[in-house]
């Protein structure tokens, strides 16, 4: 009940995934975590119904060719990511009532997310332990007095249930102590 991995069946296969995107364009056979919170909670869905939740890594923030704004774009894409899924679950696509969908640009405009990035930057190895977010910011704490980094940004980053939120009041707390 917890989450599917698709298209990650190898690391060549998630290699391309993220050469495509590096270079502009929405990965052919994108790496999807899909999940399914209505088997969970059966409010947020009709009966015999479900809620399927789709993160899809490796999408360029600026498209090579089109637009995130072109309806048909983003139609492509979805119908893209839903086939996909088909090659495991079949008829996936035709059961499909209704989806919303956001992009990086979304992501940016509806939640600040710099880059559509919901990690606040890639977890590249030149960005994490000592070195997250940046030289000498490790610690959570920053120039600003009382001004802790709790975020994805923080180390160890994004995708790891909370840690960096975790670890920044624990330094928080020292600091109250030491006062």
């Amino acid at each position: 009940m917890g989450t599917i991995h698709i298209g990650s069946e190898s690391m060549e296969e998630i290699d391309i995934a993220y050469k495509e995107a590096a270079g502009g364009f929405s990965s052919t056979r994108p790496v999807i975590e899909m999940t399914i919170p209505s088997v969970l909670d059966k409010t947020i869905s009709p009966p015999g119904q479900h809620v399927i939740n789709l993160f899809v890594q490796y999408t360029p923030y600026k498209l090579s060719e089109g637009s995130w704004q072109d309806p048909a774009v983003r139609k492509s894409f979805a119908e893209r990511c839903f086939s996909l899924i088909d090659e495991y679950a079949p008829h996936f696509s035709s059961s499909v009532i209704g989806y919303d969908m956001l992009t990086p640009p979304d992501l940016e405009r509806e939640f600040g997310l710099t880059g559509g990035n919901i990690f606040h930057g890639a977890m590249g190895l030149d960005s994490l332990f000592l070195m997250r977010p940046a030289k000498g910011w490790s610690d959570y704490r920053t120039p600003v007095k009382g001004l802790y980094l709790c975020g994805s940004g923080a180390h160890p980053g994004g995708g790891v249930m909370g840690a960096p939120g975790r670890n920044a009041a624990a330094v928080v707390l020292d600091d109250l102590k030491a006062r």
